[in-house]
């Protein structure tokens, strides 16, 4: 049975807002589950949106798909390297069209959410074999020619990942890849407890790593939560300061701690314009909200995005992925201010229905019922200037 905590938070009402992005709502639940804006959505169906692709009120409706330019890489300019810095690989495309800006999309490209199989499907190449076993320049040829007929991956020209902001300020769309914020500061747990591999093949990453994970008794997720999050923990107080911080994405233990909680959803919201045009593909209907976005652009079937196979997985397949409930309950309070900006990146979403955002807030209230209503944390938002400074 779960433990019953106290959380005094203020809940939501009707009277819904975020700064100049949300406005007033109606509960989608009883208990209060928030619905879309209707400044940035018109309530409709799935199914009408599906059949009739139709305008959305108050969004610049994306023009219909059209023949593009093809250009070579060479003659592409990255807003990164303009800046003096050399782009990593990963974040190159073999593949690259002439895009009018206003249909330029950027790619949000959020740790353990899932993006690494949405990146190789759109053409970047993080993680994209990663323990599997692939035919060399054979599989560089086939994602080139998939990514050559796909509607979706000729949009999306530029990324951003951790303190790689490759996208034009001015870019026609964000598209953000998100997922539970329980499961992803999980996964993320999980990716960067260092193994024997990780010793033997990088070994200053892996020393670095093992710190946080051994210096405090921090050998499971379940052993964080019980021992750093929980009051009572058994063990001593830097130890559950360290925890804290590291979860609210504010650590700054030499980059000990795990990289995604650091680069967290706080930080990648803050980072771009507060006007962007925000798509969003939630990891946990990844199909149905591709879809979504290419009927928002007029897709032809001939244009669908084929999804690449599973990437950068194994932290998921062979790590605990055990936590009790009452870890549960903890955790969800202190991600509160993590989740409170999930659920603005999904209000935001302008390819989702109302029905697609009350599915994705009840999943969430069904693990942090408490979070999930709530408008306002305990702990005040951490200021992270700095960290935005440092990074972008």
């Amino acid at each position: 049975m779960r433990l019953k905590l106290k959380h005094p938070y203020r809940k939501v009402s009707c009277k819904e807002k975020d700064g100049a992005n949300w406005t007033r709502t109606k509960p989608c639940k009883m208990i209060g589950s928030i619905i879309k804006s209707s400044l940035a959505l018109t309530a409709i169906s799935w199914s009408s949106y599906l059949i009739n692709s139709t305008a959305i009120d108050n969004h610049n409706t994306p023009p219909p798909s059209s023949n593009f330019f093809e250009i070579s890489s060479r003659n592409i300019t990255s807003s990164y390297e303009e800046l003096g810095e050399k782009l990593p690989k990963w974040a190159t495309k073999k593949i690259n069209f002439s895009i009018p800006k206003e249909q330029e999309i950027c790619f949000t490209h959020v740790g353990k959410a899932g993006g690494s199989t949405l990146g190789c499907s759109l053409g970047f190449s993080l993680h994209c074999h990663d323990g599997v076993s692939v035919g060399g320049d054979d599989a560089s040829i086939q994602t080139e020619n998939h990514t050559a007929s796909s509607l979706l991956a000729k949009l999306t020209t530029h990324i951003f990942h951790k303190d790689v902001y490759n996208c034009d300020d001015d870019a026609g769309y964000i598209l953000f890849i998100v997922r539970d914020p329980v499961a992803r500061a999980l996964s993320a747990f999980n990716y960067d407890k260092p193994d024997e591999y990780d010793f033997l093949h990088s070994p200053d990453w892996a020393k670095r790593k093992a710190h946080f994970y051994s210096d405090c008794p921090f050998y499971q997720m379940e052993d964080f939560v019980q021992n750093g999050l929980r009051e009572e923990g058994d063990s001593p107080d830097r130890c559950k300061r360290w925890a804290k911080k590291a979860i609210q994405g504010i650590d700054s233990h030499d980059n000990q701690s795990p990289d995604h909680w650091y680069f967290n959803y706080q930080y990648y919201l803050e980072a771009i314009p507060s006007d962007s045009k925000i798509l969003t593909i939630r990891n946990e209907h990844i199909e149905q909200d591709i879809r979504s976005i290419e009927n928002l652009f007029e897709c032809h079937e001939q244009e669908r995005l084929a999804l690449a196979k599973a990437a950068n997985v194994g932290s998921d397949q062979d790590r605990s992925l055990y936590l009790s409930d009452e870890s549960i309950s903890i955790l969800c309070q202190a991600l509160c201010n993590e989740i409170q900006f999930y659920k603005k990146i999904l209000h935001r979403a302008i390819n989702m229905s109302e029905d697609q955002l009350c599915e994705s807030l009840m999943e969430l209230e069904a693990k942090c019922p408490h979070e999930a209503i709530a408008d306002e944390c305990l702990d005040v938002i951490p200021d992270i200037s700095d960290k935005l400074r440092d990074n972008i």
